[in-house]
C-alpha cells in the first residue's frame, strides 16, 4: 500500500461535490456503526455524501485524529502524525462525478479544524482511482508498505518513495 501524506497548513482545496449531493459531518458516535466495519471510534469524524433526491448515501470517508487505527490489509495498527484518512467509499452508481474528491477535501478540512497539521492515507498499489483522488487533493505518495503472509511466515516491508 502507498502511504499518501499532505501538510494541512495551507492551500486546502474547497470541497466541491456535484450540485445534487450534500456533504455532512457526523461523529463516530452517531455515524451508525453498521455502515462501517473496522476501527471506528466515537471521536472520529465521518464525512458523508448524500444524494439530494431522497438522501441516499453517495459516499463516505472517515478521519481519525491523534489515534492509531487498525489496517487489516497490513496486518498492523497504523500510527500517524496528525490525522489518518480512511474508509473512502463511493457506491458504483455515484462514481465518476467528483464525490470522492470532495469527500477527501472535506475530510482534510475536518482534520485541520480538529488541530491536525498533517494527514495521511493508505491506498492499495493497484487502486489508481483512489490514488488520483488523493493526488488531486495535494497528497503525495511517500512510503510503500508491504505485507506478505505465507503459512506461518510473515514479512513486512517499508520503503521511502520520496
Amino acid at each position: 500500500m502507498y502511504q499518501y501524506v499532505r501538510d494541512l497548513d495551507e492551500g486546502l482545496p474547497a470541497p466541491a461535490p456535484p450540485a445534487d449531493v450534500t456533504l455532512a459531518r457526523e461523529s463516530g458516535a452517531d455515524a451508525g456503526l453498521e455502515r462501517l466495519d473496522g476501527d471506528l471510534a466515537r471521536d472520529d469524524t465521518v464525512v458523508v455524501a448524500r444524494s439530494d433526491d431522497g438522501g441516499e448515501a453517495a459516499g463516505q470517508v472517515v478521519v481519525s485524529v491523534g489515534r492509531p487505527v487498525r489496517v487489516p490489509p497490513l496486518g498492523a495498527t497504523v500510527r500517524t502524525d496528525g490525522a489518518y484518512v480512511w474508509r473512502l467509499y463511493v457506491p458504483p452508481a455515484h462514481r465518476g462525478r467528483g464525490i470522492a474528491t470532495a469527500l477527501v477535501a472535506a475530510g482534510a478540512r475536518a482534520a485541520r479544524e480538529r488541530g491536525a497539521d498533517r494527514a495521511a492515507a493508505l491506498v492499495a498499489t493497484d487502486n489508481r482511482p483512489s490514488q488520483r483522488v488523493f493526488e488531486a487533493n495535494g497528497f503525495e505518495a511517500r512510503t510503500l508498505h508491504t505485507y506478505y503472509r505465507f503459512r506461518n511466515a510473515t514479512r513486512r516491508g517499508r520503503r521511502r518513495l520520496r
